[in-house]
């Protein structure tokens, strides 16, 4: 079973949904797959229904979204869905795990326009997910696993909404939240700088998992935004805010992908088939504090490395 809330606009004759930012929100439940993945039934469920849905998979006390990166079609988005769920869950982890599904085109050569839908359909990852999970009966912890163009999605989309959009007009947070080959410009993680006061309002814990290793963010700084680095290539600033982790995983990338295998967008992409990876990713969202996690060392520059 697989649950998500899609922007994507979706062609009622075709049955499927498209490439194209959705002037509504619509949420969905997928029960079943073919063996091949290709082929999976299911349908658009009424928002409360699929609330109701989330609490049954273990959203009374966590809930994981799940924001995907550019160049990700809807099928590319439930295969790994599913593998992130599969490996939080063989890691101990009991919530629920869905995912925010915007409208990407699925194609290396659409980095510009899917920024742009990135953009414009980021509020409502925020007021359309986040907000009335937050706000279910048992109040779940509601944590973010942000890849790539992701991370752009929940910072812009976090930056719309002031302290009393919560529940009961109350002020809201999410719990913890982590970015993996994060495709944001590093100076926006600086303490004081606008993403870095995001996150520390919004959230408990942020942890940055980078890896100089990524040739999707190689070009993107470097060709698509100017020389700008990307904070899933480098890190963040050396001045950072207290609750903010960096995460180098250069080892762990060497250790997990066979020398043969190093292409470009496997260096990108490879954390959804890390094992290492899905267990710090556990031991983050169940709140075990950074600087005891077995799954990590220290480093000589001031961060921490993953060492499973």
């Amino acid at each position: 079973m697989a649950l998500f809330f899609s922007r994507r606009t979706y062609n009622a004759q075709k049955k499927k949904f498209t490439f194209k930012p959705a002037a509504k929100t619509r949420y969905v439940h997928i029960t079943q797959k073919s063996p091949s993945g290709k082929i999976r039934k299911g349908g658009i469920v009424k928002k409360a229904k699929w609330l109701d849905l989330v609490r049954q998979e273990g959203g009374d006390s966590d809930v994981l979204i799940y924001v995907h990166g550019f160049n990700t079609s809807q099928k590319s988005m439930l295969d790994r869905l599913e593998k992130i769920e599969n490996g939080v869950r063989a890691n101990g982890y009991q919530g629920a795990v869905v995912a925010f599904d915007w409208p990407s085109d699925g194609s290396i050569h659409a980095y510009d326009s899917d920024r742009s839908d990135a953009k414009a359909v980021a509020p409502h990852l925020v007021g359309d997910g986040i907000l009335p999970l937050l706000g279910m009966p048992s109040r779940p912890r509601v944590h973010l696993i942000a890849h790539s163009m992701g991370a752009l999605v929940v910072l812009r989309g976090f930056s719309d909404f002031g302290d009393s959009a919560g529940p009961g007009n109350k002020i809201w947070s999410a719990g913890q939240i982590m970015f993996a080959s994060g495709d944001v410009d590093a100076e926006w993680l600086e303490k004081g700088a606008w993403g870095d006061l995001v996150l520390k309002k919004r959230s408990k814990r942020f942890t940055n998992y980078y890896s100089s290793r990524d040739k999707v963010l190689a070009l993107s700084g470097g060709l698509v935004h100017g020389g700008r680095q990307r904070v899933g290539r480098v890190g963040m600033p050396k001045l950072t805010s207290k609750g903010h982790w960096d995460i180098y995983c250069n080892e762990q990338y060497k250790r997990d992908v066979p020398k043969a295998q190093r292409k470009m967008m496997k260096s990108h992409r490879w954390w959804f088939d890390s094992d290492g990876f899905y267990q710090d990713l556990a031991l983050t969202i169940s709140g075990h504090p950074a600087k005891t996690m077995p799954t990590r060392r220290k480093t000589n520059i001031g961060d921490q490395a993953l060492l499973v």
